[in-house]
């Protein structure tokens, strides 16, 4: 049973292992100039408080800060961070659980939680785990389920200590992400039905609503977001919003467009029905207390088949007369408080894919499908179905096959899933690891048009706004958290071969273009001596010592493999395309490069293109 609970982890460790990068990227790369004025005494407030986009990081700032701090900024460590995140986040699931089930039976609930742990650490967000920036997702995640783990697992705890806890959780929820802001009002029932009389229900509940504002207005302060909300999309295009909804939920188990709004579909219409289930349809049960009252007891309750018939279980808060109704006429209505929980936490993930789809609907649909970001969010509506499910079938022991079924059935959609993903991540590692090669070279890249702008370049592989690059590297070096070389050897001869440039094919001749053209060349770059192979080939002209464009080394090589009897080299060619205004005006010669990072020196590949570009 230790196995399948803690397979997914270990699924998971692998992949980290076999795929992150200690590299900065995209977004990271805007916290550089807070790192410099923390080391430097003069970091503010407002440093940490701006908004980021369209949310309020500080305190994942906080948390990214302190681990550069204390790492050199190794961007693994926010990702170790965000594993424990989940961890946590998965040990409170199952503490809540536990309770909430009652231990009822022990088969569905170990069932429902092995389910849990294989969506929580799913590899489907694999942008999440593998971007260490991405952390606030899971702990926004985190920050819910702690506030719903003081309300219900803590009993020993007084009800002002439960809620300021979870206020505390909250507030630090808030400002991770927006979404965070959702909590506190997704918690509104459970502060409700904390044991009290109407009155301190009432104020709780009006203290609570009054934080909540609180963390609005705290949040609205100069909330400038990096684009302007369209508050008016969802009149203006419902279809296109509701859409994007559904395909984010169903993105966790289907990444195709059609399939996963149609399974977003299912997940939303069987929340809304187990909602109504478990809230709105009475479930009458001859319930009479030997008292001359005849005291009803049930509002908010377990079913006295929850209890085992034994109503003593049952918190006294639940009794009617604190309500001022008449017992007799409540005598058989009784409600399931264990699916408050569940319903709080599915809830929270509706809300957070609709805010998600009002501020991304436009870019369509295929977005969703390419942003598994989001499933972290989506998540969480799985999470809450399986316990609804759980709950719904626990008394109904002829039904325990039907959730073993359904076990099994989610089990092989997220095996299949990661295998796809592990594939598809793969394919892609050559982008990844470059950018860690490309940091280490940049002062060797000039400010060509091709490394400034296109999609191939290196450079904007990290970050788009290449200054924020160059900018950060500086800052990182003056810093001492990372070296990077200025007076590498430019090698020539070698005895190995390191590659060709062979495309086009090599002539006396000189390629004559003009400056308005482009040019394509190609070829092939290996390393003989390494199962590590190239993942940039570099392009010089002329004398130079520094490169004006890069190619990445993944295009399909059978012919190499074949001839050097070896599959490693099955994607070692390299193509590139880029405009000649990166070149000179006249006759130059294009070389084409390797970095050798064991001895920190470029090689050079075997011949060369001779160009004359014309005005």
């Amino acid at each position: 049973m230790l196995t399948l609970y803690i397979f997914p982890v270990l699924l998971l460790l692998w992949f980290l292992t076999n795929f992150s990068v200690n590299v900065p990227y995209w977004d990271q790369w805007r916290l550089t100039p807070i790192f410099e004025r923390v080391a430097e005494g003069n970091a503010t407030f407002f440093d940490f408080f701006t908004v980021h986009g369209h949310h309020r990081i500080l305190i994942p700032k906080l948390i990214i800060t302190a681990l550069a701090s204390a790492t050199k900024w190794n961007t693994q460590a926010e990702i170790i961070c965000s594993v424990i995140f989940v961890i946590i986040t998965f040990f409170a699931i199952c503490k809540i659980a536990e309770i909430q089930f009652q231990n009822k039976n022990k088969n569905i609930l170990h069932i429902a939680n092995i389910l849990v742990s294989i969506l929580l650490f799913s590899l489907v967000q694999h942008q999440n785990w593998l971007w260490g920036f991405t952390l606030f997702w899971f702990l926004t995640n985190l920050c819910l389920i702690i506030a719903i783990y003081f309300i219900y697992a803590f009993d020993k705890f007084s009800a002002k200590t439960k809620i300021f806890l979870a206020a505390i959780s909250c507030f630090i929820g808030s400002f991770t992400l927006i979404q965070g802001l959702f909590s506190w009002f997704v918690l509104i029932p459970s502060i409700f039905w904390l044991e009290g009389k109407p009155k301190q229900k009432i104020s709780r509940v009006t203290i609570w609503i009054l934080l909540f504002i609180l963390s609005c207005f705290i949040y609205s302060i100069n909330y400038n977001p990096i684009r302007e909300p369209k508050p008016f999309l969802f009149t203006e295009q419902p279809f296109l919003i509701i859409n994007y909804f559904l395909a984010i939920l169903g993105l966790p188990l289907v990444r195709i467009s059609i399939p996963a709004i149609l399974t977003g579909l299912i997940l939303f219409s069987s929340f809304i029905f187990f909602t109504f289930y478990f809230l709105k349809k009475p479930w009458f049960n001859e319930v009479r207390s030997q008292n001359s009252d005849r005291e009803a007891v049930g509002l908010a309750t377990y079913r006295s088949d929850f209890c085992n018939g034994d109503l003593s279980s049952v918190p006294k808060i639940f009794s009617l007369k604190r309500w001022g109704f008449r017992p007799n006429y409540f005598d058989k209505f009784i409600f399931v408080p264990a699916a408050i929980p569940w319903l709080t936490i599915g809830t929270f993930s509706l809300i957070s894919a609709l805010s998600i789809s009002v501020g991304r609907a436009e870019y369509g649909v295929e977005n969703a499908m390419i942003s598994s970001r989001y499933t972290t969010t989506s998540i969480l509506l799985i999470i809450s179905l399986i316990y609804l499910f759980g709950l719904f079938l626990q008394q109904q022991q002829k039904y325990l096959s039907i959730y073993k079924i359904f076990a099994v059935v989610m089990t092989g959609i997220m095996m299949v899933n990661s295998v796809y993903i592990v594939g598809n991540v793969k394919s892609s590692f050559p982008y990844m690891e470059s950018r860690k090669e490309c940091l280490e070279i940049i002062n060797y890249l000039e400010d060509s048009e091709f490394i400034q702008e296109s999609q191939d370049s290196c450079l904007v592989l990290m970050n788009g706004k290449t200054w924020l690059v160059r900018e950060g590297a500086e800052i990182m070096a003056k810093l001492g958290w990372r070296k990077f070389p200025q007076n590498l050897e430019f090698i020539t001869e070698t005895k190995q071969t390191y590659g060709y440039l062979d495309y086009p094919q090599t002539t006396e001749n000189t390629l004559i273009i003009n400056r308005d053209e482009t040019v394509s060349l190609g070829g092939w770059a290996i390393r003989q001596d390494k199962n590590k192979q190239p993942n940039l080939v570099l392009l010089s002209s002329g004398q130079n010592k520094s490169f004006f464009a890069n190619a990445i080394v993944n295009l399909e090589s059978n012919d190499i493999a074949k001839v050097l009897k070896s599959k490693k080299y099955n994607r070692a060619r390299w193509k590139v395309t880029f405009s000649a205004k990166s070149l000179p005006v006249g006759e130059t010669v294009i070389n084409a490069w390797v970095y050798n990072y064991d001895k920190q020196e470029f090689v050079k590949l075997n011949d060369q293109i001779k160009v004359r570009v014309e005005a």
